[in-house]
Order: C-alpha cells, then structure tokens, then sequence
C-alpha cells in the first residue's frame, strides 16, 4: 500500500473513533452497569448487535448453543478479517466506578472486574471504523465481529467454533485490557476445568455414625493429596479450586460433596499430566473412604498461537497510536488505587513495550481455541494501574471509569486501522495463513469437547 493512503486511511479511522469517542463511552457504561455473568448477557448481547446493525453489518444472533452470542458481518469475498468481543461479568464483583476502596453498587452482584464492557465496545469500534473505510475506499473483503459470550468460563469461543462459525475467516484480532501497552508473543496457559464429585451414605452423626461413608471424608483427603501434589509440578503449573457442597447439616454424614479444580500450565500436555494425577488422587480418596468418584470435565482451552505476520501488523499501529495519555486525576487516582489493594504506588503504564518474545498474561483464554481454527493477534492495552490484579474490585472500579475509557480509545483506533491494514494487505494474509499451516502442521481444528456437550454455568 502507497505510504500516502496509509497515512490518509489510519488518518480517518482516528478521527472518526475521536469524534464518536462520547458514544463508545456510553455503550461500555451501558454494559458496565448491565454487568451480565457467562450465559446470561442478554442485554449486553444486543445492545452491541445493535450498534452493528444501525452501522450496516447483518447480524446472525444465537450461534449453535448459545443464545448469546452472535456474528456480524460486513462486505464480501477475500480476505475475510474478524475481531472477537467479550461481554460477560464476574460474579461477586459489583464495585461503584470510580472507587478507591472496594464498594459495590450491589452486595454480592456481579461485575466487570476483567473490564470486558471495554473489551467487547472497543472491538465493535474498530470495526465499525473500519467497515466505514471498507466502503468509502471501496475496499475488497469482509469484516467479522464475534460476540463471544461466557470467555470467563471459558466456553463460549468453543461452542461456537463447533457450530462452524469461524470456518470462513481468514484471520482474527483480539485485546484484552491489561496493566500494560503490548502485543501477546506468548505467556497464556493452557487450562482444564473439572468437577471432582464424591458420593457416601447418610446416616446420624452421633447415634449411628459407623452406617454412614462420608462424602465429606472423600473430598478431605482428596483436597489432601493435591496440597502434597503441588510439591511435585513443574514451577509454571497452576492448581486451584473452590468448594462446591461439602454437606448438609454437621449432624448428617454427607453422602455428597463436590470440589470444582482448575488446572493450568504452558501447554496441554502438562495439564493432561496433572488431571492424570488428579483422577488417581479423586480414586484413592474414595477407596480410603469407601465412596464413589465421578469426575467431570467442564472447559479445556489450549495456549494460544500467536501469528507473527498479524501481531508485527498490530505492534505497527501501536507504536504510531502510543500508550493511553493520562492526566494528574488519572495518576492520582491509579496511586489511591494501588495503596488500597497494596501493591507498588508505580502509577501507570505510559509507554509501548517493544515486541519482543515473551510477552503475555498469566491468564487463560479461549482465543487458545479460536487460535487453533485460525491465524490470532492479541493485543494489550492498559486500562488499569500497573500491578493492580484483573478479576478483583478494583479492575470494576476502573472499567466505567477514565482509565478503562482512554484504553478502550487506543485500543479500538489499533484494532481498526490494523484491520484496514489487512483489508489492503493481500500478502500479509498469505502470510499469516502459511504461518499458522506450519504452526498447527496442517491439522484441522479439533473441539476439546464431545460433541454433545452443553454449554452450562458453572
């Protein structure tokens, strides 16, 4: 592409996300404030599908299993780009916007303490900026937004990418707020989510205790054996649970009980490892207590493939957009912020890392899914003060408030003019799809999940 018509197609996708800039604010307010957990975003689900439609793209709502989710699409033929948009809450994290201390709109209500409001509105801007220039340059191709419901149980993309909805696309960009200006090169893990349930005999605790098997029991020493097993992973395994049922009454033996257990490492076949353990450790447990195990898959996800032809595309434009820029209120406040959670008062992150390998979260994803079905970008963004924890109150304080805004700015001004980048860049797609053919060695995608699985809160 001429140098000349970069710079005049970047030039007008910035204006026009500066000159709406109040009404992507409102849309991520809007879903802010509606705060939807997994399965659940009716309201944000449409109001997003809505803002798509009066902007041109046809709009498919419900994807295979998921009533939640949708596809939008603007254009025709080749290259086929998409962006993904996350909208779902995290339960238990109401927190009034703007808050130095943990307060929440609602007690026990759910929040947007991973700032997907900003997340799923900046995606829809950079697509609606970019399907504008799509038609004004009469631009060949197609842009693709998926509505993806339920990323924090980890399911969402997985239905969908079963129900066939990423079978046409050519390549896809994502974001994620952070604490931080990046583009992923690695550093996400791959993750299995499991039940562990244990089945006894109730009987009275006091008068006739030796007629009953406890569930309870079962879960104890199972809980047990993975605290001694954590000794014995690798240092980048990640272990952790909550318990489900541990019972009815403490004057009933519980005939049942349940732990739900996340497992995580760098790749796939180091959480296969662990379950392994993890089965024969729910086994002993019930054998030493002469119960019944079952245990339940609920969500796998692998590491994500970052494409180097796209994320050198996405790092381009950051570097031309630049980091967030900040006022004295937003230093103050990120300062007042970091005190209260207590970590380092460093402010925030005002600079462009340098692509580099070794970039990433520690978090998991579905986009690993999406990853493995199609070339992936992600992208970073700071939305919140460094070192400030996603999926806590602070993060849902900073998600309807200046910080969270002016990152979802920079990101959808990045994501746009990248998508635009690649609209006018026929061999860069090649690229990207020769890359991932030698990444996935040519093997299609293959869902984690049986085929009659069912998408369901957990």
């Amino acid at each position: 592409m001429p140098m000349l018509l970069c710079a005049m197609l970047l030039a007008t996708t910035d204006q026009y996300l500066d000159q709406t800039r109040t009404q992507w604010e409102q849309v991520a307010r809007q879903v802010w404030e509606f705060a939807e957990p997994s399965l659940q975003e009716k309201k944000s689900a449409e109001l997003l599908s809505s803002v798509l439609e009066k902007e041109g793209f046809q709009v498919q709502r419900g994807i295979g299993p998921l009533p939640t989710a949708f596809v939008a699409t603007a254009g025709s033929g080749a290259p086929v780009v998409a962006i993904l948009a996350e909208y779902d809450a995290l339960p238990g994290l109401s927190q009034k916007a703007g808050e130095t201390q943990k307060d929440p709109v609602v007690k026990g209500a759910p929040g947007h303490g991973c700032e997907h409001n900003v997340l799923g509105t900046a995606a829809v801007a950079a697509a609606v900026s970019a399907n504008r220039e799509r038609m004004e340059r009469k631009l060949p191709g197609t842009i693709q937004v998926f509505g993806s419901p339920a990323e924090e149980i980890l399911i969402g993309k997985t239905f969908m990418l079963m129900a066939g909805a990423f079978k046409n696309t050519d390549v896809v960009l994502s974001w994620h707020p952070f604490d931080e200006n990046k583009v992923a090169t690695s550093g996400r893990l791959a993750l299995t989510a499991s039940d562990v349930e244990f089945f006894g005999k109730t009987a009275h605790a006091s008068s006739a205790p030796w007629l009953g098997r406890s569930a309870l029991d079962a879960m104890e020493v199972f809980e047990h054996a993975v605290s001694l097993m954590r000794e014995h992973v690798q240092p980048t395994a990640r272990i952790h649970r909550v318990i489900k049922n541990g019972g009815a009454a403490a004057n009933i033996i519980p005939d049942y009980s349940k732990v739900q257990i996340w497992v995580r490492d760098v790749n796939g076949s180091r959480v296969e490892e662990m379950l392994g353990r993890l089965r024969k450790a729910a086994e002993g447990a019930a054998l030493a207590t002469e119960t019944r195990t079952k245990f339940t898959v609920l969500a796998s996800v692998r590491e994500p493939i970052y494409n180097d032809a796209l994320s050198r595309v996405v790092q381009k434009e950051l570097d031309r957009v630049g980091a967030p820029r900040w006022d004295e209120r937003d230093a103050t406040f990120a300062k007042a912020l970091q005190k209260e959670i207590g970590v380092d008062q460093a402010g925030l992150s005002s600079e462009v890392v340098a692509y580099a390998p070794g970039h990433g979260s520690g978090a998991s994803s579905d986009i690993g899914e999406v990853s493995a079905a199609a070339p992936l970008s992600e992208l970073f963004v700071a939305t919140a003060p460094i070192g400030t924890p996603s999926h806590q109150w602070g993060w849902a304080a900073c998600a309807a408030h200046p910080l969270g805004f002016k990152g979802m700015l920079v990101a959808a001004k990045v994501l746009g003019a990248s998508m635009t980048d690649l609209l006018h860049d026929p061999a860069t797609i090649a690229a990207a799809k020769a890359e991932f053919a030698r990444s996935t060695k040519g093997k299609p995608y293959a869902s984690p999940l049986p085929p009659d699985a069912k998408p369901t809160p957990f």
